[in-house]
């Protein structure tokens, strides 16, 4: 029997591959979401809010496409416009963990939640990888269970585990 090390058995678990996937496409509509909403507000001119709204729609929805098809492929027993329904609702829900931790980690540093004026660049950085590292773990288990859990999951070969 091979033995493999600790990174490379961890490498081969299903779950850690799907999360590694969920994040590079969770990147890859980070990226769309602020080119979008850049646009929109330098260039088009738009209200920032409807800028960030728009960006947010489009940029979830790259989220599920890709993530249907590649994170979780074969999963999920729901229609494709239900489980899509579904993943919106996760997002937003993350969003608004987002800015709750966001907020929750400034308060540690500063002792005040709201009008912090604005926080040096160290304490803005903890807040923002701490509230992105939370919301991804949220967002990834919540959408394996709810958004594509279901019976429709094909099992992989032994040689995949």
């Amino acid at each position: 029997m091979i033995q493999t090390s600790g990174l490379g058995a961890l490498t081969q678990r299903r779950i850690v591959r799907q999360f590694v996937k969920f994040c590079l496409i969770g990147l890859s509509s980070f990226a769309i979401d602020i080119t979008i909403a850049s646009f929109l507000v330098y260039g088009a001119r738009l209200n920032p809010t409807l800028s960030k709204t728009l960006s947010f729609l489009v940029a979830a929805s790259n989220g599920f496409f890709w993530n249907s098809r590649w994170t979780f492929r074969g999963m999920g027993s729901g229609r494709q416009h239900e489980m899509y329904v579904k993943f919106i609702l996760v997002n937003c829900v993350g969003w608004a963990l987002n800015i709750l931790i966001f907020k929750s980690v400034l308060w540690i540093f500063t002792g005040r939640f709201i009008g912090q004026g604005t926080p040096d660049k160290l304490h803005f950085a903890i807040a923002a990888v701490t509230a992105a590292g939370v919301v991804a773990f949220w967002n990834f288990l919540v959408n394996r269970q709810w958004t594509f859990g279901g019976a429709k999951s094909r099992p992989e070969s032994c040689a995949a585990r």
